[in-house]
């Protein structure tokens, strides 16, 4: 049995449906604050729930844990109140009665690295965000919950990722998609050459999933992209799939902008997978955003 959270969120969606498609629909249970339709369901109250509430409510036989927090938006990465819950909810799960736990998986962040050319799982922590900080601090705690109980805890820092369903965050991709959906001009801020690098969604869900698989602790693993381009690149690339004639306005940015070029060597040796082309998984999204699936982001 495994029980999932976080189902609410962009990548929790992702994962929670395939992890039904896969396992079925008696092998997962999500903890959620609202109903969901794909598997059972528990929900948590703002994670106010007492010790034995899995075992009451008849999941005594969950082995696997996987929890997942995500901020919608830059702003939310500062929320004192959101980074704070989500320790405290945290500390909450942990302190349920899990009877039959092998093993728990943290999705946390790459917002947890200082500053560094390439990003690999060597870089130095030190985070800039309070969000970066409570994932840390989440890595931590839940690191000395688990080595005396002998579960095996499997830390996944996530990168940047993108695909269909991410239009509630306020992120490049989606908003670039939603101004050419409206007729509006895309903008760049400074010069647009800032490297990024994103990991389609089905294969981060994938790399979640694999992880499982794992009969030990690999300590943190970051799951990300080799694919890179420019800011401005990535605009132009995404003005062509959709076929439509929109101007880049560029805007003058106050301060430098940096690079996130990623080192996947780690995923990609213990969590192999086909890297979706960004190509291929951009035509998806802006296929899903045609539809009028998307919700409004401005």
């Amino acid at each position: 049995m495994i029980l999932v959270t976080g189902v609410s969120g962009f990548i929790g969606k992702h994962l929670l449906k395939e992890l039904v498609r896969e396992f079925g629909k008696s092998a997962v249970v999500a903890l959620s604050s609202g109903p969901v339709k794909e598997c059972p369901y528990l929900l948590h109250q703002q994670y106010q729930f007492d010790r034995t509430f899995f075992i009451k409510s008849g999941y005594a036989s969950i082995e696997t844990v996987i929890h997942a927090f995500t901020p919608k938006n830059a702003s939310q990465a500062n929320d004192w109140n959101r980074c704070n819950s989500n320790i405290i909810n945290t500390g909450n799960l942990l302190a349920a009665d899990f009877p039959s736990l092998k093993k728990f998986i943290y999705l946390s962040t790459l917002d947890v690295y200082a500053n560094d050319d390439v990003i690999s799982e060597q870089s130095p922590v030190g985070p800039a965000s309070l969000y970066g900080q409570s994932k840390l601090y989440c890595e931590k705690m839940i690191t000395a919950w688990a080595e005396p109980r002998q579960i095996i805890l499997q830390l996944l820092r996530v990168g940047h990722v993108y695909g269909p369903g991410e239009e509630s965050y306020q992120k490049i991709i989606p908003t670039a998609f939603k101004k050419i959906l409206t007729g509006q001009p895309l903008q760049v801020w400074g010069s647009g050459r800032e490297i990024r690098s994103f990991i389609y969604i089905d294969d981060l869900v994938q790399a979640v999933i694999q992880s499982l698989n794992l009969a030990e602790s690999a300590g943190p693993v970051n799951l990300v992209s080799r694919q890179k381009i420019t800011i401005r690149n990535l605009l132009e690339k995404i003005i062509d799939i959709t076929g439509k004639t929109v101007s880049i306005e560029a805007i003058p940015a106050q301060f430098p902008g940096r690079d996130y070029i990623f080192d996947n060597e780690k995923m990609r040796a213990l969590l192999p997978l086909s890297e979706t082309a960004l190509d291929k998984g951009l035509r998806e999204e802006w296929r899903y955003m045609q539809q009028g699936k998307h919700e409004d982001i401005f």
